[in-house]
């Protein structure tokens, strides 16, 4: 029988542990993936510090982690044969998933939005796959009714591993906040998110899209992925200095919309400050409960602003991204949103480099090929 390789967590706040399981037949309809990269996100991030984002405790055969990545089909199920597309697909295939889990049939789901489904994300996988549900390990197994799809050949293997969470997130935030033709956008932060968001925005028509952090070769690849300006954190130090240059960079109107990508709550508050009237500020990066900032609703009334969560992606916009980066592939360096790559073994090694509490890190994202 195949030997698979995982990176599993026994503890929260602990390194993980690589084991080996026996890598399980597929269910008629399911798809065993053999993964070739996994990417770390800012929640595995959380897994690994400890922080009080998922539920538990964990079981106690661990949990393995990730859940950003591709690879190609190791082994189809019986009945298998196409993708949601209705590609064909066949063994050795490269494919995205989706990286979330959504029941199919509840109210959300039937709405077309999955990615606010609670069923599917409260339900274990079957017993013998439940050790293939993450991305840090050499197979991943996509159970019957997940969406996937083919990737297609136009696009490196460089440029695919961050494309079913990163992308996928910010890509639903903006369109769900309307970004159209003629807007201003600010994105607060250009790791791999910021990156991905700077283009979907200027693809989606932004005029100027302006983007914040603080490391300068992070900001300058923001400039390679479309950004019409930059703004260092360091030079504009204080959040009136800040706001002042938006104002100034967006000729006086303030931004249509302004995406938090970072993770600090205080970011909202300033965040505001750069929207115009009837802006929308795009909350993504701050996923940890109990950090509170003190705010006055009547900025929004006055405003006519509003604040908006946004949470991963409706798994429809897999295609449609993968589509877009075939349209853009000559124009935009998509191979340069992965700064760092390590093998399955080093992945402790991996997390402490990507990790960015605390200090600064050069990652825009690093990514695991086992």
């Amino acid at each position: 029988m195949t030997k698979g390789k995982a990176a599993v967590a026994k503890a929260w706040g602990q390194p993980f542990e690589i084991e080996e399981f026996d890598v399980p037949v597929p269910e008629p309809g399911g798809i065993m993936v053999r993964i070739t990269q996994a990417g770390i996100c800012g929640s595995d991030l959380h897994l690994w510090r400890g922080d009080n984002v998922f539920p538990r405790p964990l079981p106690p055969e661990g949990r393995v982690g990730g859940h950003e990545g591709t690879g190609v089909v190791a082994q189809l199920g019986a009945g298998i044969s196409t993708d949601f597309n209705g590609t064909p697909i066949a063994e050795g295939d490269r494919v995205m998933h989706a990286a979330i889990n959504p029941c199919n049939q509840c109210y959300r789901c039937l709405r077309g939005e999955q990615n606010w489904c609670v069923r599917g994300r409260a339900t274990p996988p079957p017993e013998q796959f439940r050790m293939f549900s993450g991305t840090y390990a050499e197979y991943y197994y996509v159970p019957p009714g997940r969406p996937i799809f083919r990737v297609p050949d136009e696009l490196p293997d460089e440029a695919l591993g961050y494309v079913n969470c990163a992308m996928g997130t910010v890509t639903e935030g903006l369109s769900r906040a309307g970004c159209a033709e003629g807007d201003y956008v600010v994105i607060q932060g250009a790791g791999g998110l910021g990156l991905n968001a700077t283009a979907m925005a200027k693809d989606m028509g932004a005029h100027r899209v302006i983007v914040l952090d603080r490391i300068p070769h992070r900001l300058a690849l923001a400039e390679e992925f479309g950004a019409d300006f930059t703004v260092n954190i360091d030079e504009f130090n204080t959040q009136d200095t800040r706001r002042d240059r938006i104002w100034e960079l967006t000729d006086g109107r303030g931004a249509n919309i302004c995406v938090e990508l970072v993770g600090r709550a205080e970011l909202l508050l300033e965040g505001l400050e750069y929207l115009g009237n009837g802006g929308t500020f795009i909350e993504i990066g701050d996923i940890i409960a109990g950090d509170t900032v003190p705010f006055d609703p009547s900025t929004l009334v006055w405003g006519a602003k509003r604040i908006m969560g946004s949470i991963m992606y409706r798994p429809s916009l897999l295609p449609v991204m993968m589509e877009m980066m075939v349209k853009n592939r000559d124009r935009l360096p998509y191979d340069k949103i992965v700064s760092h790559t390590y093998p399955l073994e080093q992945i402790n090694e991996a997390l402490d480099v990507a990790e960015w509490q605390g200090k600064e890190t050069a990652v825009s994202r690093a990514m695991i090929t086992p």
